[in-house]
């Protein structure tokens, strides 16, 4: 059963602007999309949405833009767009609930390469969400939980279109893996990486996609692919497994002395791979180092982080400025340990203002790998370390290509050995006819859906998001773009993440004359030419 959320007109007042005149068209919806050489089924996914709404009267405007660049500029740092077609990956530190609710969406987080990119404020919901991470007990945080996604599905800051199954593939001609893990990021995921053996003469696996490994800085790292492959040349703490569970890597024990007290205890004998040892100093460091310099990806985990305090040579206490119940998962589960002898004096000796300038070609890592050689827009090549705490098995060659079907087509005859471009559903079965591809589909905990602009000149209304959730053609996309290797899911925590997905909530479902009535009933009308009108103000 679905419960109304009451929200008082005052605060609706402050929060929405009044753009609209008195019977003002709706302007032109600058929709921000994915380019279709590299990845088909988003910006196909785009067009059957801005047909569907063109019916009700919208003008709109497509905008196919190459990712990462500059696409994540417009969608994560200018917010430059009306609508975006937001896909958030799936991973095992996205299991964390904060993720896909207060995270997206308090208004706290609607800075510039903040993660609520469409500037949505609701006072309850960032009350409710402040509330949550402070408490450990479960089952009373779920409930919470439970009513942040009430409220995103009542006012439509952003609509799900479908929960998202990753789809990959090996040449098994070529490589194995020494005990596949299911994961939501699939092969993808580095925890099957460094399990990758290559049967080639050469101990190397051939990785291909259309993404470039460009970032190497983990101070500068934005995307969770920037901040996977620093995590193979960085070590965590911790690991998150595809069930929630912690999985030391130079962590050996993780204790929770109170609730905002907590001590971690690292290997010993470790070293980074210039042989300088690991310590608990280089631990602190990086966690000061990167909140003293607002680090993009992880200034959100470490604002709660009030002290570290050096216990002995490998013991760190971490002292939170108040209870803060993601911080194992996501704070220690994604931070990286630097090398406090090669960072700390980085910027006075390259006389740069920020050590995210620092191009950081030949890293410097504890992590299982070391970079071989680099060669901009082509290759990467990633050297296994066997003094690692966890050897990887083989070397990996990242190869960039311009295309999708480039990469599949390399595949096939065995240029390279793994697929990270995710397989087209359309192209599936093909793969699995080949005696020599093996296919991999792993369900995930990320989503596809329309992220609105809240504080712009179209989507500041409300009424129009909510009468749009029902003008997408949700199972068309699903049957036809997906070939049903996809779900539909009402909220942004799917029901992968079992224990915190609120199953009370409506399964969206198209229905284009539901969103002409909730628009009349909302005082939209259109003119002579079918365009569609803002409500009277």
């Amino acid at each position: 059963m679905t419960r109304n959320i009451a929200i008082t007109l005052g605060a609706w007042l402050i929060a929405t602007p009044l753009y609209a005149q008195e019977g003002e068209l709706v302007p032109e919806v600058h929709f921000l999309s994915w380019p279709s050489a590299t990845y088909a089924n988003f910006a196909e996914t785009g067009n059957y949405v801005a047909e569907e709404w063109e019916k009700l009267g919208l003008t709109i405007r497509m905008d196919q833009q190459a990712f990462p660049n500059p696409m994540l500029k417009m969608w994560f740092t200018d917010h430059e767009f009306d609508v975006v077609l937001s896909s958030l990956s799936g991973a095992p530190h996205r299991l964390e609930p904060d993720f896909f609710t207060n995270s997206q969406f308090n208004s706290a987080n609607s800075s510039p390469g903040s993660w609520n990119v469409g500037e949505y404020s609701n006072p309850e919901f960032d009350r409710l969400g402040n509330e949550q991470v402070k408490i450990y007990d479960n089952e009373k945080r779920r409930e919470i939980i439970y009513k942040l996604q009430e409220i995103l599905v009542e006012d439509q800051p952003d609509a799900v279109l479908s929960s998202q199954v990753q789809i990959f593939a090996v040449n098994k001609d070529n490589m194995e893996f020494d005990g596949y893990q299911p994961n939501p990021q699939g092969v993808r995921a580095n925890v099957n990486q460094i399990d990758m053996r290559s049967k080639r003469d050469q101990n190397l696996v051939r990785i291909g996609w259309t993404l470039e490994y460009s970032v190497l800085n983990p101070t500068a790292a934005r995307t969770i692919e920037e901040t996977e492959i620093a995590a193979l040349l960085y070590d965590r703490l911790l690991w998150i497994g595809a069930d929630g569970s912690l999985n030391y890597r130079l962590a050996e024990s993780v204790e929770s002395v109170s609730d905002t007290e907590i001590v971690v205890t690292i290997r010993s004998g470790h070293t980074f791979s210039d042989g300088q040892p690991v310590t608990a100093e280089d631990v602190k460091f990086s966690f000061d180092y990167m909140k003293k310099w607002e680090a993009p990806y992880f200034t959100q985990h470490l604002s709660r982080v009030e002290n570290v305090e050096v216990v002995d040579p490998t013991t760190v206490r971490f002292t939170l400025t108040e209870p803060y119940a993601p911080f194992v998962m996501n704070t220690l589960g994604q931070m990286y340990v630097l090398p406090k002898h090669v960072w700390e004096p980085l910027v006075d000796d390259l006389g740069i203002e920020n050590p995210q300038q620092f191009a950081n070609d030949n890293p410097v890592g504890s992590g299982p790998y070391k970079v071989k050689y680099r060669r901009e827009g082509t290759e990467l090549y990633l050297e296994r370390r066997e003094d690692h705490f966890d050897p990887p098995l083989s070397d990996l060659l990242y190869v960039v290509y311009g295309s999708a079907e480039i990469v599949t087509q390399s595949l096939k005859t065995g240029s390279i050995d793994v697929s990270f471009q995710p397989v087209p559903p359309s192209a599936v079965a093909e793969l699995e006819a080949l005696d020599n591809i093996e296919v991999y589909e792993a369900q995930s905990n990320g989503i596809n859906s329309l992220r609105y602009k809240t504080t712009g000149p179209v989507f500041w209304n409300r009424d129009l998001r909510r009468a749009l959730f029902h003008a997408i053609p949700y199972q068309r996309i699903v049957d036809e773009i997906y070939d049903g290797k996809a779900a539909l899911t009402s909220t942004q925590i799917t029901p992968v993440n079992g224990y915190w997905h609120n199953p009370n909530l409506p399964t969206p479902k198209y229905d284009l004359e539901k969103a002409r009535q909730i628009l009349e009933e909302a005082g939209f009308t259109w003119d002579s030419d079918g365009r569609l009108r803002f409500p009277a103000q």
